[in-house]
């Protein structure tokens, strides 16, 4: 899972953009591989030497404002340019104070004082976007645009997204603000149930009772977050407004559909028959020389990559029953590095949990920038990869590969659950419906051969906290599942490919895919192709 923000300051804007103002990707993507380059290893600052400051958003404001007013009247364009840059460094330095307090609050979610700070970030995240916005739209009116525009930071039309009314208003930014408070109640209810036991009767009654509750008023404010915006459903607007998709959720549904029809019966029969290889104890020091190994093998950037994870401890591997359930990885703006996040299981699927997060790491490492559904490729591909390249990795592959399968089937039936849900309005947005929608589509699926419990919607973190992102697990999986049968058909081949994409300059993920030179998940039969790729393998 990758938890970030862009990581300078240019793609901020693409943050911000309504359906009908959508900024030159390519364009701002060309400028940030000028500007970021690649992160010298030599040069990166350990983890234990960063400091965590609160944001100070007293100044913020002071600062857009007075930029904002001398954008009115400045004549020199060095010293507005001099002025945006210095509000830009507090706007990254927000960002990475955030991503800091992350770290340390779900390294410890029972530490009150780093859930506080945790708190104070994400509930000033709204504030902080559209304090960015507004000063984007004041440059966009100033006396200065055109001279704006001739600067390398910019780029010719560059404010030509910033005209008219901004959508991130007073009520906007009220309407976000809000969310972040619900999604954080939703961290708190995770961390109480830790009180009783995990996926037991008393656990749902409990606290997924009140779990549930809080996803139905989080549906709801989501959908009047989307109407704000100007879009007709939620779905339309997180696909534009978040992920950046060049395909539609219509599109998406029907490969949801397909996903059903061709695999449930393979996923099915594979649970059944108990597929899917030994899952045995792992320690941290096997996972962390299992992806070690794979890093040096595959060499060039990869290789440098976690030279700079490993020599600034820009990773955890620890376990604890106090940690978040889950794995990440965030940009640590002001520092120039990623960080990864791992809460382990001490099985073998950590050794491809951490070559997932890191596959996430080589792509920031590599400076790109790309749409959630391209950086998944990246993560999951590394996943396929590591079997080729990981020492120690025996009896992987068949457990990837039932992986593969499970992903494909209870990552669609989650996408489609979601997509329902949203459309859920008024006296039909209730608990019970929301139930009823779960188990329909888990039954459809083919939950219920392995003692699935209909309620247990409450424990998957991103309907919560990153709506419509599963999704991108499906499509970005098809094809990460390509580079490992180009690796297969010949040595090689997969990462070789893989290490080219990794500075890519697309934005969207079909353009991606087609510059890949691989197949879209959306092309005609691409699911039944899988299914008899899984068939012959498994």
């Amino acid at each position: 899972m990758r938890r970030q923000k862009w990581i300078v300051w240019l793609l901020a804007v693409v943050l911000l953009f309504s359906g009908c103002r959508l900024p030159n990707l390519q364009e701002i993507n060309d400028q940030l591989n000028d500007l970021v380059g690649n992160i010298g290893a030599e040069a990166a600052v350990r983890f234990s030497d960063m400091e965590y400051t609160r944001p100070d958003m007293d100044r913020m404001e002071a600062d857009l404002q007075a930029c904002c007013e001398n954008a009115k009247t400045e004549t020199d364009v060095q010293v507005l340019l001099e002025q945006v840059l210095n509000f830009y460094g507090l706007y990254n330095s927000f960002y990475t104070n955030y991503n800091l307090a992350t770290i340390y609050y779900f390294t410890d979610m029972t530490d009150s004082k780093w859930e506080g700070e945790y708190s104070f970030c994400a509930q000033n995240a709204g504030t902080a976007e559209a304090a960015l916005e507004e000063l984007l739209y004041a440059l966009a009116a100033c006396p200065l645009k055109d001279e704006l525009e001739k600067d390398e930071s910019f780029g010719e039309g560059f404010f030509d997204s910033y005209v008219g009314e901004t959508l991130w208003d007073e009520t906007f930014t009220s309407l976000m603000n809000r969310e972040a408070v619900l999604e954080e109640e939703y961290y708190d209810l995770c961390t109480q149930a830790q009180a009783v036991s995990y996926y037991s009767d008393a656990y749902f009654q409990i606290y997924g009772t009140q779990m549930a509750e809080l996803y139905v008023e989080l549906i709801a404010l989501r959908q009047e977050i989307a109407a704000y915006a100007g879009y007709a459903d939620y779905a339309t607007f997180a696909f534009e407004f978040y992920h950046y998709r060049d395909y539609t959720p219509a599109q998406a549904e029907q490969y949801l559909l397909d996903v059903e029809k061709e695999l449930v019966p393979l996923y099915k029969e594979m649970v059944m028959n108990q597929w899917g290889g030994s899952n045995r104890y792992c320690s941290e020091k096997e996972t962390y020389t299992y992806v070690r190994s794979c890093a040096e093998a595959m060499g060039g950037s990869i290789e440098n990559a976690f030279t700079l994870m490993a020599k600034s401890d820009l990773y955890d591997l620890t376990y604890s029953d106090k940690k978040y359930d889950g794995s990440f990885e965030v940009y640590l703006m002001d520092y120039q590095v990623p960080y990864v996040f791992v809460n382990p299981t001490a099985s073998e699927q950590d050794k491809l949990t951490f070559a997932h997060e890191f596959g996430h790491f080589c792509q920031d490492y590599a400076g790109s920038i790309s749409c959630v559904d391209i950086a998944e490729v990246f993560s999951q591909g590394m996943e396929y990869l590591s079997l080729f390249y990981g020492k120690n990795g025996s009896g992987l592959t068949q457990m990837k590969l039932a992986d593969c399968l499970q992903l494909y089937v209870e990552q669609s039936a989650f996408a489609l659950f979601e997509h329902r849900v949203y459309q859920l309005k008024g006296d039909e947005l209730t608990v019970e419906n929301v139930l009823k929608i779960y188990e329909e589509v888990g039954t459809a699926f083919g939950f219920p051969v392995w003692g699935w419990d209909s309620r247990d919607f409450v424990l998957i973190g991103h309907f919560f906290t990153d709506p419509m992102y599963i999704l991108s697990y499906v499509v970005s999986n098809d094809v990460a599942f390509q580079l490992y049968q180009l690796e297969q058909s010949q040595a090689g081949k997969g990462l070789e490919l893989y290490k080219k994409e990794l500075s890519t300059t697309q934005i969207y993920f079909l353009s991606f895919v087609e510059e890949a030179g691989l197949e879209s998940p959306f092309a005609p039969n691409r699911v039944a192709t899988v299914r008899k790729t899984l068939e012959q393998m498994i």
